[in-house]
């Protein structure tokens, strides 16, 4: 029960009941929800509010009264500081069955699904629980007269310094200790984003894990003079990845990545092997971070294919394209012009063939006429345009295979496409992002 303290400040003690998307415990009390940072489902802690609102409050761990049997000792020294993980303190099953409880919340109480479609529900473990991400973006900024990189405190765009990051690739991990030695010599500052001076904005780093291959790039704050790009090409062989690239960034605010990259070493690219498929990505193609489970997702979702045609939109390199190929003729939708360059020169590497779109996915399915069996999407964490799923119910396609990294979006549109007809046929999780509250998610839906 909660002690009768209640000022902003003051400590009171919560029993959590479950897990929040943001990784905070959820107690209840009389005054409303508690978002409690730092607690665990089955757990009674003692926390310090640090905001109320209307209806909720938020606060932080001060103390565990009663620790949950699943809590272990993070393995990151920064971890509670970086906002990059929020699970770490937890062991790894049960990691699994909270996002599996994610899932399931979501999709009823969003999505208005009857809870018993759930109870079977599991999240599929990660072949690496550590050292499993092949990308890694690293803000750079500078502190009291240094440059120094890191990531982000949860919630914030102030910088904690890191060294090392344990969920990151071996790979990943020696280019990015390389390069951190190398930063101090660069003849020009971290970015600053209040007053957008600064060149440096981050490090951007990927790795094909099945083929040894590594990316760099720098990513700046306009155009660089001769003597700048020589320090950066200098800093960057040191760590000495397959590909250099520079990519010119001169917009305010959190967007990482600019339209425009420049290869500095070598191609401007590189190869990872799934499944047999060698496929190829540049700096801004999006490729999914795991690569072991990337492959046991995509055998999946490909098994759940329906008919010889298939509609596939925000397709991006093709590395799904790949299996869904195999056994069906595929229109595959992207609207980055350079990823879908990416795509065809991966299907032709390949030997497959398939036919590609350049545009939004929205804009496209209202120009496109077919006898569809199955429809995939994989969208971006906002989920599907509502001209999507109008679109899908207006082809009468007997069969949706939504490909989710959000839950509450796909529990959102599963819920429209419940309304036109669609039935939740099956739902499967897998846990593509280990120590983190992110889960993907692939759920079947039929006409």
């Amino acid at each position: 029960m909660e002690r009768p303290r209640t000022a902003s400040g003051e400590t009171s003690r919560f029993e959590i009941e479950r897990l929040s998307s943001d990784g905070s415990g959820i107690a209840r009390t009389d005054r409303g929800v508690v978002f409690v940072s730092g607690a665990l489902p089955g757990e009674q802690v003692d926390a310090e509010i640090v905001q109320r609102r209307k209806d909720f409050a938020l606060a932080r761990t001060t103390a565990v009264v009663r620790p949950s049997p699943g809590r272990v000792v993070p393995r990151c020294p920064v971890f509670g500081q970086c906002g990059g993980c929020q699970l770490q303190h937890v062991d790894y099953p049960l990691q699994l069955s909270l996002k599996a409880e994610l899932v399931r919340d979501a999709m009823t109480r969003i999505g208005g699904f009857p809870p018993e479609l759930f109870e079977a529900l599991e999240c599929v473990p990660s072949p690496l629980p550590w050292g499993y991400r092949n990308k890694a973006s690293f803000p750079v900024q500078s502190l009291r007269g240094r440059i120094v990189t890191g990531f982000y405190r949860a919630g914030t765009h102030r910088l904690v310094p890191l060294k090392r990051c344990p969920v990151n690739a071996g790979p990943l991990d020696a280019l990015y200790g390389t390069v951190l030695r190398a930063l101090p010599s660069l003849p020009f500052s971290g970015y600053d984003e209040r007053t957008h001076e600064g060149k440096l904005r981050h490090l951007v780093m990927r790795a094909g894990l099945n083929t040894g291959q590594t990316l760099l790039s720098f990513v700046v704050n306009g155009r660089l003079a001769a003597k700048g790009i020589k320090a950066l090409v200098a800093a960057g062989a040191s760590g000495r990845p397959t590909t250099l690239t520079l990519n010119h960034n001169s917009k305010p605010g959190n967007v990482i990545l600019g339209t425009h990259t420049e290869p500095l070493i070598g191609s401007g690219r590189i190869a990872e092997r799934l499944d047999g498929w060698t496929l190829e990505f540049d700096t801004t193609s999006f490729f999914q971070v795991n690569t072991g489970q990337t492959e046991r997702l995509f055998r999946y979702a490909a098994e759940q294919v329906r008919g010889t045609d298939v509609l596939e939109l925000y397709s991006g390199v093709g590395s799904l394209t790949c299996y869904l190929a195999r056994g069906a003729r595929v229109t595959a939708v992207e609207e980055w012009r350079s990823a879908v360059k990416m795509a065809e020169r991966n299907m032709e590497a390949n030997g497959l063939e398939v036919r590609t779109l350049c545009a939004r996915a929205e804009e496209a399915v209202g120009d496109l006429h077919g006898s569809y069996g199955t429809v995939v999407v994989d969208p971006p964490r906002d989920g599907c345009d509502r001209a999507v799923l109008e679109a899908i119910h207006g082809f009468r396609v007997p069969r949706v295979v939504y490909v989710s990294c959000n839950p509450a979006t796909l529990a959102r549109d599963a819920r429209i496409l419940a309304g036109h007809g669609y039935r939740l046929a099956s739902i499967r999780s897998f846990d593509m992002f280990p120590q983190t509250v992110h889960v993907e998610t692939v759920a079947v839906l039929e006409r």
